[in-house]
């Protein structure tokens, strides 16, 4: 989402940020959504005067995309366009003929392609966003034909998931233009639909972002609900609530309608709250609220309501105003809006029922929610890493089993030694694990729970990393198993997080250039010469 190009760098981190925009991948299907902002800093029209156009084309292929949000008012703002969901690495058509006047980075899209086409006697400009780097496919002054295959899915800048957010702009986008609904004007001008691609778009992928090892979370009872309609987020908060707090003997929330989107889509649930008006019912709801908020990144909550109180993942809540009833005000049940991360695949795993805020560990201070120092937890060899970094080392190792301490340890080494003061200058990179604003914007996880995520704070930024190493675990190993890629597991992520899933998609395995082979080498042999803790040995 977004509205304007922003000049600032939003490349990956060593090129690794971008979670495959490539048509072969293996993608999160994620209901998608975005509320832009209003423009800040637009770049000039160009020049290059847009050629008449033919046909319109739907700007994603029949049974590839699901529409997740219309045209109109959202959210408190005015959602500009509308947004096509599918997996990461779908593909984009041009939906006319025209000419390319802006194509990267812009604020809010994460990235943009806005295209000029000569229609009805008068300017209008089609626009892409949320594609990742390696999803941007044409260059400015590029002229594209209808149905061309200009870019590809993605969840860049300001969204909530993979999709395609297209807007329609008489009098144009970069020149004074006004937003209309794309759907009624592709259905006068007689949008046809988009090709089919030759090679079918990704398959969802599972979603392994278990923070904890142990036995998979039980399905949610069919006497407390149905996990229906719901997405993977969604159904991973109720089953974790329903494990935690049995007493809870009601969770629901999917309905085909509503105000807002986060029921229909499927990203919302209602945990209802027995004997909600007596004190014992007040002191669940707020054990409930709590728990989940505790493990708001691992269940990638974007915000709570509990008894009229609005709490956001990040930033300040509120009280929210007087609706009416009991329920209206959120006093019998606890609401959770999730990200969703698309719907459950075939064999969906979700990890184990995580801890909540009542976990042993320390409850105060840097290290809240750590293991102790010098413990050799997650394997890590005590001693072996500055103090401050060690607790968190070990706290990160928990977020999946494939990413060990000794790897995380081993890459923050490689990355900047340490250095929390690291920066590149040319690419923006910053902090101990050398994240570029980009990829920090999207991806950024805070790690101590202080409100803030900080590039140069130890707790967000070694968090951070491991949750991106997770989550290109989970990318591939669905490609291995789909015989998209080959190679060893450990390798084929380091690859992706060194050179871009992109990239080592397209090799059809680790990227060949030098620094990446060198990378995927190094990493694993200092993680088990330099940070892994030695085994005992029998007697």
């Amino acid at each position: 989402m977004g509205d304007a190009p922003s000049s600032s760098n939003t490349g990956i981190k060593a090129t690794a940020a971008v979670l495959a925009a490539v048509v072969v991948m293996v993608g999160f299907l994620v209901m998608g959504s975005d509320n832009p902002p209003t423009p800040t800093d637009c770049v000039p029209t160009r020049s290059a005067t847009p050629g008449p156009t033919g046909s319109v084309r739907m700007p994603a292929a029949e049974g590839q995309y699901e529409l997740s949000s219309p045209f109109g008012p959202r959210w408190g703002a005015f959602h500009q366009g509308v947004d096509f969901a599918g997996p990461t690495g779908t593909p984009i058509y041009a939906a006319a003929d025209g000419v390319v006047t802006a194509a990267g980075p812009a604020t809010g899209f994460g990235n943009w392609i806005v295209v000029d086409s000569e229609i009805d006697g008068g300017k209008v400009s089609t626009v892409y966003g949320h594609m990742y780097d390696d999803g941007v496919l044409v260059k400015a002054g590029d002229r594209v034909t209808a149905g061309q295959h200009i870019a590809a899915m993605g969840s860049n800048g300001e969204s909530t998931g993979s999709h395609l957010h297209f807007e329609v702009w008489p009098g144009g986008r970069l020149s004074g233009g006004t937003a209309i609904d794309p759907m009624p004007w592709l259905a006068s001008h007689g949008a046809s639909a988009a090709p089919t691609p030759a090679v079918p778009a990704p398959p969802a992928a599972q979603v392994r972002l278990a923070a904890a090892t142990g036995a998979e979370m039980a399905a949610l009872p069919a006497a407390k609900g149905s996990e229906a309609h719901w997405q993977v987020d969604t159904v991973r908060v109720a089953r974790a609530v329903a494990a935690t707090f049995p007493e809870v003997d009601t969770i629901g929330g999917w309905r085909p309608q509503d105000t807002y989107p986060d029921h229909p889509s499927g990203r919302a649930a209602d945990i209802m709250i027995p004997n909600w008006d007596t004190p014992e019912g007040k002191a669940l709801g707020d054990a409930v609220a709590d728990y989940v908020m505790a493990n708001k990144d691992l269940f990638h909550v974007q915000y709570i309501i509990w008894r009229q109180q609005y709490r956001p993942a990040a930033g300040e809540g509120n009280l929210m105003e007087d609706r009416g009833s009991p329920t209206q005000n959120h006093f019998d049940h606890v609401h959770v809006t999730t990200s969703g991360h698309g719907f459950p695949a075939p064999g969906q795993l979700y990890g184990a029922v995580p801890g909540g805020p009542t976990a042993p560990a320390p409850t105060t201070g840097p290290c809240a929610g750590a293991p102790a120092p010098g413990s050799g937890g997650g394997m890590l060899r005590p001693g072996s890493v500055p103090p401050a970094f060690e607790p968190w080392i070990i706290k990160a190792a928990a977020t999946c089993p494939q990413v060990p301490a000794p790897i995380i340890a081993a890459q923050i080494e490689n990355e900047a030694q340490f250095n929390v003061n690291a920066h590149n200058a040319s690419s923006g990179a910053d902090g101990p694990t050398q994240f570029i604003p980009g990829t920090w914007a999207a991806k950024a996880v805070d790690g101590d729970g202080d409100g803030r995520k900080d590039t140069r704070s130890i707790p967000d930024a070694v968090m951070t990393q491991a949750a991106y190493d997770c989550e290109l675990v989970g990318i591939a190993a669905e490609m291995l198993a789909a015989g998209q890629i080959r190679g060893d597991l450990t390798e084929l992520y380091l690859s992706m997080y060194n050179c871009g899933p992109g990239a080592t998609a397209s090799q059809g395995g680790v990227c060949q250039n030098a620094e990446t082979l060198a990378y995927v080498k190094n990493i694993p042999r200092r993680a088990a010469s330099a940070f892994a803790a030695d085994l005992p040995t029998a007697a």
